[in-house]
């Protein structure tokens, strides 16, 4: 008899994508590319409520480090956010020039919260 394997998750099958998109497009170890599929989606629960600090690099190559959030997504675009339908960038209100701005998922750093 044929062992039946278990389906992954949505959010599994989404991290374990996110990694290998990491590890194939910076070459980054699986470990390192799982803490920062970690990283991400903490990052972007947190911003459906507050404000964040995000460290990444731009596609050509100059950091940048802005206070992001994603509570006026729902208001703006009429639906909810939905992580499902993040491919390769992560949507973000910048705070400072009010305007929706994104990031490629392999090139994110780190993230803290703003905490007034």
């Amino acid at each position: 008899m044929k062992k039946q394997k278990r389906n992954a998750s949505l959010d599994e099958a989404l991290r374990k994508k996110w990694a290998i998109r990491i590890m194939l497009e910076k070459e980054y170890t699986k470990s390192a590319a799982q803490w920062m599929t970690d990283r991400l989606e903490n990052l972007i629960d947190y911003m459906l409520y507050g404000y964040a600090l995000i460290a990444y690099y731009k596609q050509d190559g100059t950091f940048k480090f802005v206070k992001a959030t994603l509570l006026p997504y729902e208001s703006h675009f009429h639906q909810r956010y939905d992580i499902q339908r993040i491919e390769g960038h992560v949507v973000y209100w910048d705070v400072d020039i009010q305007a929706w701005r994104s990031f490629q998922l392999e090139n994110f750093l780190e993230w803290r919260p703003v905490v007034n």
